[in-house]
């Protein structure tokens, strides 16, 4: 391993680290910094997939920016560079009035989405190239774990500062452009990450071809794979915008089990991605996804039964390891069954379809919840129940490809 695969390596955890601390206060706290505006249910679901919806378009120029300026690090950079300042802009919305302050920030959300998702599929490239296939699992295990670490201790420390400080707008801008500077410094690591001058990594031509499940060379297996992935985040999307509203306003939690509940699951996502890692390596990404297509659905369906705080967060601990499976597996897939000038295009692909399944997943949510709201005292019960069907249906597609190996996997288009 060269000396500048190491400093790379070294800047990406650096730069993960502190994109977990900017994820943590973004993500967290976009919720009840949109309930403070003043949004409602219609208003929460639009705030969690309109941008979502912006986001998978510009999935479309994904590569095209990768191939027209023959570079990934190029793309990743300006990328995260434009979403530090975006987070930045909404940090201001709170100093704004009325309705002009939500749609402000709901704008600038859009725009921290884009820029974020662009930066996705081209950064996936450029760290494809650092590690051979039999280490890969081991290093992005550990790299998860310590972002797993940045992320539950930044969203513990924002929600004591929101509990000493209360609900208002010096305390809210505080939190989004602490999320801006943590952005910044991404920026600033990722200019260590080297790229190959032989740029064997970018494409060698531009197909405008965003859906390769309809290239020639398709092969129904994958396939069946992408199209269990889409079932799955879509129903998962029906009800996971709601989980602040419920955990907030029904259940009445204070902000401090509020960011338990929100963050001890993802934060064991991340820090048990180095276990999964370990079998990832040895048993292939495809085994990996199927205890994930297995335990999701049981997630949900546990929610429905009790509203006691320490069940919950059993619960939403068991989803952790659960997610982490699915975060593991899926990133893998690219890598493992598909050559280095293919992976922008795959990436992308899969990143699409996540944000496709997001935005219709939410958009349906939310108007499911909007009316029940007015004749049911807890409509995200109902919400729950419905997501938990759609990810055993996710389960029932998934099953039988779970014997796939990489042979039977397309190496090129």
């Amino acid at each position: 391993m060269t000396s500048k695969v190491k400093t790379s390596l070294k800047a990406s955890v650096k730069d993960g680290v502190f994109w977990a601390a900017m994820f943590s206060l973004a993500e967290n706290y976009s919720v009840p910094f949109a309930l403070y505006l003043g949004a409602g249910p219609l208003a929460i679901g639009i705030l969690r997939s309109l941008p979502v919806l912006a986001a998978s378009f510009v999935q479309i120029f994904a590569e095209f920016f990768v191939y027209f300026f023959k570079s990934c690090k190029k793309v990743v950079f300006w990328s995260v560079f434009f979403q530090a300042i975006t987070l930045a802009a909404a940090s201001f919305c709170v100093f704004l009035e009325g309705k002009t302050a939500l749609y402000s920030f709901i704008f600038f959300a859009v725009l921290y989405a884009c820029f974020g998702s662009l930066s996705s599929a081209p950064w996936f490239t450029l760290m494809g190239e650092y590690l051979p296939a039999s280490s890969r699992g081991r290093f992005f295990g550990f790299r998860n774990r310590l972002i797993g670490i940045s992320y539950f201790i930044t969203g513990i420390a924002a929600s004591l500062f929101l509990k000493f400080r209360g609900e208002n707008s010096l305390a809210f801008f505080s939190l989004f452009f602490t999320a801006a500077l943590a952005r910044f410094a991404c920026a600033y690591y990722i200019t260590l990450m080297y790229e190959s001058f032989r740029r064997f990594h970018i494409p060698k031509t531009f197909s405008g071809i965003i859906f390769p499940l309809f290239e020639k060379n398709e092969n129904k297996n994958v396939s069946g794979v992408f199209y269990a992935v889409f079932i799955l985040l879509f129903s998962t999307y029906l009800a996971a915008p709601y989980f602040s509203v419920y955990i907030l306003k029904d259940l009445k939690f204070g902000y401090g089990k509020y960011i338990i509940l929100s963050s001890i699951g993802q934060f064991l996502t991340w820090f048990l991605m180095k276990n999964w890692g370990i079998m990832l390596d040895r048993k292939g990404s495809v085994k990996v996804l199927c205890y994930s297509f297995f335990f999701i659905p049981l997630v949900s369906l546990l929610w429905i039964f009790s509203r006691n705080f320490y069940y919950l967060t059993a619960v939403e601990i068991f989803s952790g390891i659960a997610w982490g499976a699915y975060a593991s597996g899926s990133t893998a897939l690219v890598y493992e069954y598909l050559s280095a000038a293919l992976r922008t295009r795959y990436n992308s692909f899969l990143i699409f379809l996540a944000s496709a399944a997001q935005f219709s997943g939410s958009i349906l949510g939310g108007l499911i919840y909007d009316y029940l709201d007015k004749i049911y005292a807890h409509p995200f019960l109902f919400l729950l129940a419905l997501s938990t069907a759609g990810r055993f249906l996710a389960l029932k597609i998934f099953w039988p490809l779970r014997s796939l190996r990489p042979d039977n996997l397309p190496q090129s288009t």
